[in-house]
């Protein structure tokens, strides 16, 4: 297998067509058929050369949100954590004073991702019933999920998927999501129509594309 330039990982798959992926962090994965000689490969990084570099400077651009180590995002603010065997099951969130204590070790990810799961499917159903209540909106299932890309989704059955991650996101930008789906329950498209009802409904809805078009990445 060729040498592959510093930051880019080269692996062969079971695939018809060549594939590229750059990473928020900068890594490039370069994905390509078994029949691809180190001339192809060399090749096709040459020919994309430009779009790799394109992304990353696009990923460069994009704001971080630093945490300390012993800090969660939590509705878009910086919570502070404190182990606390005090709580033997209880996780206890003090929103005034942004802290959360608890026996569990919220620093370990795989409990962290658990709990952040738990309460997204907690906060964002329960404001989804509220607005979809309020702005006279049908829908015919709530899923919360762990999408890569997406932060939402609404089937053409009306299912409305939300992605675990806007638990992390100010309000601002959980209810923008929220409603885009509501309305997508009306209008599949983004036409001019679904632009209209949305601005009329979330008159918020731009504050929200920029913070995400900044921030988005640290979710």
């Amino acid at each position: 297998m060729m040498m592959m330039p510093e930051n880019h990982t080269l692996q062969k798959k079971d695939i018809k067509h060549a594939r590229i992926k750059v990473a928020e962090d900068g890594h490039v994965r370069v994905l390509v058929p078994h029949s691809f000689t180190d001339d192809d490969i060399s090749a096709l990084l040459t020919k994309k050369s430009k779009w790799i570099a394109k992304q990353r400077a696009f990923f460069n651009k994009k704001s971080r949100i630093e945490l300390a180590r012993n800090q969660l995002l939590l509705f878009g603010n910086r919570y502070s954590y404190f182990y606390d065997d005090t709580y033997s099951r209880k996780i206890l969130i003090d929103h005034s004073f942004k802290t959360i204590r608890a026996k569990k070790d919220l620093l370990d990810p795989a409990i962290q991702k658990k709990w952040y799961k738990h309460e997204a499917r907690k906060y964002l159903v329960s404001r989804t019933e509220d607005l979809a209540e309020r702005l006279h909106f049908k829908y015919k299932a709530i899923y919360i999920r762990d999408q890569k890309t997406k932060l939402g989704n609404c089937s053409y059955d009306r299912n409305i998927s939300l992605n675990w991650r806007l638990i992390k996101a100010p309000t601002l930008i959980s209810d923008y999501i929220i409603i885009h789906e509501l309305v997508h329950t009306k209008i599949m498209n983004h036409s001019g129509k679904f632009w209209t009802l949305l601005k009329s409904l979330y008159p918020y809805y731009k504050d929200a594309m920029n913070w995400l078009d900044k921030y988005g990445n640290c979710l």
